[in-house]
């Protein structure tokens, strides 16, 4: 059972990744695509990044309960994101500038993005060390969510490996705080130096605009392990999840579609947690194998494939028919790059450094 409530993760990157494609792919770039906004339906996929950031904020926490050390979680953390980086930069790279001589995405066209890409820090702040003299980007416009999860596990081990029996007190009480103090920086209008400047710092540092998210998907890893150690959960951890759940409901109550989605993504969680066997159905093969190469799907599918849709649609008589059938081919190519590629590259890293 325990094995089957983790597994449906890789489910939930599945899904998470489809509803991104699906964004990309019929409402994202309308100007670009042959059928416009004819299938634009799909413009809250864009929430999938978000489901993403829940599932985070779970595997994180039950990665550093098995991690002993900093050196060794970060180790982990850059030989599981670094390889598939590399080559989706590189891959994506090469492609534009054999095949986009229009400059339909100039980003992907120029090798010190590459650079930029495997950094995975915002290219704002890379800018402010040049003094802004040198124009940098990311190679794909994607790559925007890794910085954020890179600020995550800043917060998260940091805290971890600072005090382990206080783990929870200080991740849980620093997030809400800053929580709340990003809610009323955004609802300060007064040009004043400071809040300016805290406003823009916010724009580079922008993990506090997603801490919600990570922060319910940290409090679901602690209702799992509860549920695990058949322990109740106490009035603290519920208040907890309360809290983030009740700060969603109250930041965009005035978006009744999101908030259903959100609503969706929380369901998910519990009904993991605690009635998997409701939710089994989503534990299948092909979800799975979806999921597990999700990410470097996630890197290669946004310039690669609305360029594709672009320059190579065939008109089948239905709009949709080509932009499923790319879909299909870069999720046959990155399952081949995950399963082939990737997996062994991790393997051989994690001979030559044992921790």
């Amino acid at each position: 059972m325990q094995k089957n409530r983790i597994e449906v993760l890789d489910s939930f990157r599945g899904i998470a990744i489809i509803m991104v494609i699906f964004f990309h792919f019929f409402s994202r770039w309308t100007n670009l695509y042959p059928y416009q906004n004819y299938c634009d339906f799909f413009g809250y996929g864009k929430f999938g990044v978000h489901f993403f950031f829940m599932i985070s904020g779970f595997v994180i926490l039950f990665t550093l309960q098995k991690t002993k050390s900093l050196a060794q979680f970060w180790f982990n953390r850059f030989i599981r994101l670094l390889p598939a980086m590399f080559f989706a930069s590189i891959l994506t790279y090469v492609f534009f500038n054999l095949f986009d001589s229009d400059f339909l995405f100039p980003t992907s066209h120029y090798f010190k993005n590459i650079l930029v890409s495997l950094t995975f820090i915002q290219p704002s702040l890379l800018e402010s060390i040049t003094q802004y003299s040198v124009k940098l980007d990311y190679v794909s416009g994607s790559y925007w969510s890794l910085w954020v999860e890179i600020q995550f596990y800043v917060l998260a081990s940091f805290f971890y490996f600072f005090n382990q029996k206080k783990f929870y007190y200080y991740f849980f009480v620093t997030s809400i705080l800053l929580m709340i103090f990003n809610f009323l920086l955004s609802h300060i209008y007064i040009d004043n130096y400071i809040i300016v400047k805290l406003k823009a710092l916010r724009q580079v540092f922008d993990l506090i605009n997603a801490l919600p998210f990570f922060g319910l998907g940290a409090i679901f890893y602690v209702f799992y392990e509860n549920s695990r150690n058949q322990i109740k959960n106490s009035t603290y951890e519920i208040s907890i999840f309360v809290f983030f759940t009740l700060f969603l409901i109250f930041t965009n109550y005035q978006d009744l579609k999101k908030m259903a989605l959100f609503a969706c993504f929380i369901s998910l969680f519990l009904l993991m947690v605690y009635y998997p066997k409701k939710i089994s159905f989503l534990n299948n093969k092909v979800l799975n194998t979806i999921g597990i190469s999700s990410y470097f799907l996630y890197l290669i599918h946004e310039n690669v494939g609305v360029f594709l849709i672009h320059k190579n649609y065939v008109d089948f008589g239905l709009p949709f028919v080509a932009p499923l059938l790319y879909i299909m081919l870069l999720i046959i190519f990155s399952v081949l790059f995950t399963t082939y590629i990737e997996g062994r590259i991790i393997t051989s890293l994690k001979k030559i450094h044992k921790f």
